[in-house]
């Protein structure tokens, strides 16, 4: 009973944050993360742990489908190539700078240091999602960010689930294994994702009842993530494929009031759901302060460290990267897109969910990986 009471406060909390934040035109989960925070400190507030199956199962499917159906096709073709030098290179160049501070600040073994790296290499597509639409973004620019932070979550886990593979098999390990493991992960979510969109395409195509619609696409995103992993594929990877399959074809799906009934019923669950997450954050922060603070008295600063090599790391790739484009096209070098693009690296449901699916010995081996995921917007 306990935990639908807290269920239950975290939605009323987030209604009342949500309509401040609009006010002062502030991130709604920024400030989710400072009222989770505060609750947290009072006296008599009981401890909340959220478990890896309340992240990644109930929470990440839906909040990645959305964010994948909302991308334009056009644009996203538009904007193909620089998304997938940002969603690969810019992943893998992130995990390695991590493992490379990490191993020079902190006493962790470069194996799990490799795990943090892969952890903490992915940004948010919700926190990004609703960046981008407060700045009123130009529509291909929109779909770069959008993109990047959507198609990075499944190279980041992936790279992920292989690290830890990895660490698990020790001295067993073998490229050529570490090479089939990566090789299941990705073509097992990916073929996952294309029959769950083409099913959900079916049966989508024959029906007209907005009830119905609204079922099958908040079931679409569970059944490609459950499907995926139950076969040893990315359950990310699935309902990414899915999503952005099943957005390219919304028009022909159903008709556009219907759209726009199912889409109220989506806005809706996704509000709930990454309100309850923010909060959560906040509301665990004080509680991983106290634990971290106690295993090392220089937390913060290797935190600071972490966060400083991330954020360096992506803004000389894009700054670089948009520079040689611009450059290669004739352009005048412009700093305003690289800008934006490079700071839209937020970090918040998907490395959350990652560090919660660690086991709890290798969990408590990485002394900074809880705070280096608290940055949310």
């Amino acid at each position: 009973m306990r935990g639908v009471e807290t269920v239950l406060f975290l939605v009323v909390i987030a209604t009342v944050v949500a309509t401040f934040a609009i006010r002062l035109r502030v991130p709604a989960p920024s400030l989710l993360v400072v009222a989770g925070v505060v609750v947290g400190l009072l006296p008599g507030v009981p401890a909340i742990t959220a478990t890896p199956d309340v992240i990644s199962l109930i929470v990440l499917p839906p909040l990645l489908f959305a964010a994948g159906e909302e991308l334009p096709w056009r644009d996203l073709r538009a904007v193909g190539r620089p998304v997938a030098t940002l969603a690969v290179g810019l992943v893998l160049l992130s995990a390695a700078a991590v493992v490379g501070v990490a191993v020079a600040v902190t006493p962790m073994p470069v194996g799990m240091a490799f795990v943090l790296g892969a952890i903490l290499a992915s940004t948010d597509p919700v926190a990004v999602t609703a960046l981008a639409r407060r700045l009123a973004l130009p529509p291909r620019v929109q779909a770069l960010i959008q993109a990047e932070s959507l198609f990075n979550d499944a190279t980041s886990l992936l790279l992920f689930r292989v690290a830890l593979f990895m660490v698990v098999a020790g001295g067993a390990v073998s490229w050529g294994r570490t090479a089939g493991e990566f090789a299941l992960l990705a073509g097992g979510g990916l073929i996952v994702g294309l029959l769950i969109a083409a099913g959900a395409f079916i049966i989508r195509r024959r029906t007209e009842d907005p009830v119905l619609e609204a079922v099958v696409s908040l079931v679409t995103p569970y059944a490609a993530y459950v499907l995926a992993e139950s076969v040893g594929g990315s359950g990310v990877t699935a309902v990414v494929v899915a999503s952005v399959l099943l957005g390219t074809q919304a028009e022909r799906l159903t008709t556009a009031r219907i759209r726009i009934q199912v889409g109220a019923v989506y806005d809706t669950v996704v509000f709930l759901l990454e309100s309850v997450v923010f909060a959560l954050i906040g509301l665990q922060l004080p509680a991983l302060v106290r634990r971290v603070a106690g295993s090392s008295p220089w937390w913060l600063l290797q935190g600071l460290a972490l966060a400083a090599a991330l954020v360096l790391v992506r803004l000389v790739l894009v700054f670089v990267l948009s520079a040689l484009r611009q450059r290669r096209g004739g352009q005048r070098i412009s700093w305003q897109v690289p800008a934006v693009v490079s700071w839209a690296g937020a970090r918040g449901v998907v490395p959350l969910a990652a560090a919660l699916s660690l086991p709890p010995s290798s969990r408590s081996t990485v002394p900074c990986c809880p705070p280096a995921t608290w940055s949310s917007c």
